[in-house]
């Protein structure tokens, strides 16, 4: 009997960490912070388990073993439709508020994540009043202190766990799904001692079909509708439904997980009765990486600023990300280059990138077309650069990375990381860097665009030029002549889009004015971004 309840804590335990390791993992998608999703809903978690506990502690009860059943039953019907409480609110919040409203404002992060936080309190409340319970009932048969490991040891697996079903890519309804399946197994050991309440067991049915039929379509549409930027007046039912209509029919929305990122991939068709062009974006981890209308502009301005900038035929190239091959496309054009190393970290998106069709045409499957010039390495940059910081340089690097709108991005914009890069140039390399060089709306560049451009200054890349009014980038290089374009020289193959992009956007004296205010951004003092 005492190994029986000492199942039913690990199990309790197990579960409810795994439901507050899933919602945080699903916040994380949405907002595309992961630190701040873990600790805002790790955090209340554990709070509502310490005060379930003390709750639980005080009440007396004349008979736990009822009251235990009751509050175990309640834990599986409520707990599995957690997280289809969270995306019901996401897709109000969106529908119903504002036109400014989205998931990239930092008011509907501050609402998404204080929602999580109190679901997250609920969770930990109801399973921290389960635990004095279950010592009341055996503190004559086992000692207090084995239950309390019992009680330790379901967190403990939880973690690895959830870890495991996200590297299979498993979504977070077949994840709720499992732990469910695994609390009514807790509540089967249970009817053991009492076989009176077999008939609830019929209704913890309900939540998982729930969570198995509904939560994915409105998890997909509510991504979907992020993107379209739909809205509604007033919480009306038919209004609702019309909106649904519209997501559902307008274009399509493709979505596959990796190891590192979620990829989300766009496609809107033609409507001619809206003058409406088809079109395609690709997002990583939410953040717009390009659409079709910039994809030329984007990838050819990089490349040929790089070229234009260097002022001579570079014959070593690295390239930190872009998974989605089109940076390589344009490389291997050129014939001059003797050796590119591209270095990306998810093989995922290479894979992706490989086997989508429409991504395969824009990058002329250049995955799949043997180059000898050419080294893919499938890793970290950090670690790359560290391990090669002493054997290798090179004339032009190209850095594209997702921008650091969360903590987990912001080192790659780092004092430290910026460090290892110039240690693999000289005096004459040349580093362009994918950056957003933002302006508030009274004209000063905003925070994060002039930090990133001080931490460069402070790890010697002090020649610098930011460039691109549509899609803007970073040049910079250790010193030398101030950067500037030599238009006759650029390249006749590119685009009018192209060539009009390759225009100075801040000066140097612009950017001196107000760096002394600015902050340093660190991997471990991360400021500003």
């Amino acid at each position: 009997m005492k190994m029986i309840y000492l199942a039913l804590t690990f199990i309790t335990s197990f579960a409810t960490m795994s439901y507050a390791m899933i919602t945080a993992s699903i916040i994380s998608d949405f907002t595309g912070e992961e630190i701040l999703s873990q600790c805002l809903t790790m955090g209340p978690y554990l709070l509502g388990l310490g005060l379930g506990s003390i709750i639980g502690d005080r009440v007396e009860v004349k008979n736990s073993l009822k009251v235990l059943w009751r509050v175990e039953w309640m834990s599986v019907l409520i707990l599995p439709l957690i997280p289809l409480i969270h995306i019901v609110f996401i897709f109000l919040y969106l529908h119903l508020s504002g036109p400014e409203a989205s998931l990239e404002s930092k008011e509907s992060l501050r609402y998404i994540l204080a929602m999580a936080s109190v679901l997250s309190f609920g969770t930990g409340l109801l399973g921290g009043s389960q635990l004095p319970l279950i010592i009341r009932m055996i503190e004559e048969r086992v000692k207090a202190e084995v239950v309390l490991a019992a009680n330790y040891a379901g967190p403990l697996f939880a973690g690895p766990f959830i870890v495991y079903c996200n590297h299979l890519s498993l979504p977070a309804s077949v994840q709720i799904g499992i732990v469910g399946l695994i609390q009514i197994a807790g509540l089967c050991l249970l009817m053991t001692l009492s076989k009176e309440r077999l008939f609830r067991m019929v209704l913890l049915a309900l939540p998982l079909l729930i969570v198995g039929r509904i939560y994915p379509k409105l998890e997909f549409m509510t991504v979907k509708a992020s993107y379209l930027g739909t809205k509604v007046s007033s919480f009306n039912w038919n209004e609702l439904k019309t909106v649904f209509h519209a997501i559902e029919s307008y274009g399509e929305l493709e979505r596959v997980r990796t190891p590192y990122q979620v990829i989300d991939f766009y496609i809107a068709q033609a409507h001619p009765e809206l003058q409406s062009p088809a079109n395609a974006t690709l997002y990583l981890n939410r953040k717009t990486q390009f659409d079709l209308y910039a994809v030329d502009v984007y990838h050819q301005s990089m490349i040929q600023a790089g070229l234009n900038l260097l002022k001579q035929p570079p014959r070593n190239i690295l390239v930190l990300g872009a998974g989605d091959g089109l940076i390589l496309k344009e490389l291997k054009a050129i014939n001059d280059i003797e050796k590119i190393t591209m270095v990306e970290l998810d093989d995922g998106i290479i894979k992706w990138s490989k086997e989508h069709p429409v991504l395969s045409k824009l990058n002329e499957n250049v995955f799949d077309k043997p180059d000898p010039r050419v080294e893919i390495i499938v890793g970290d940059a950090v670690t790359y650069l560290r391990r090669h910081s002493t054997e290798k340089t090179y004339d032009l690097i190209f850095i594209d990375f997702p921008f650091p709108n969360g903590h987990e991005l912001a080192k790659l914009y780092s004092k430290e990381f910026y460090s290892l890069v110039k240690k693999v140039t000289t005096k004459d390399s040349l580093v362009v860097i994918d950056l957003p060089v933002q302006r508030e709306d009274s004209g000063e560049l905003t925070l994060e665009s002039q930090v990133i451009m001080k931490t460069l200054k402070a790890t010697g890349l002090t020649n610098q030029l930011a460039f691109g009014p549509v899609a803007s980038f970073i040049a910079t290089k250790r010193s030398g002549v101030a950067l500037k374009f030599d238009y006759p020289t650029i390249s006749k193959n590119i685009t009018l889009a192209t060539r009009l992009n390759l225009v100075q956007l801040v000066d140097a004296e612009e950017i001196a004015k107000t760096e002394k205010e600015i902050p340093i951004n660190s991997m471990f003092w991360p400021r500003g971004l």
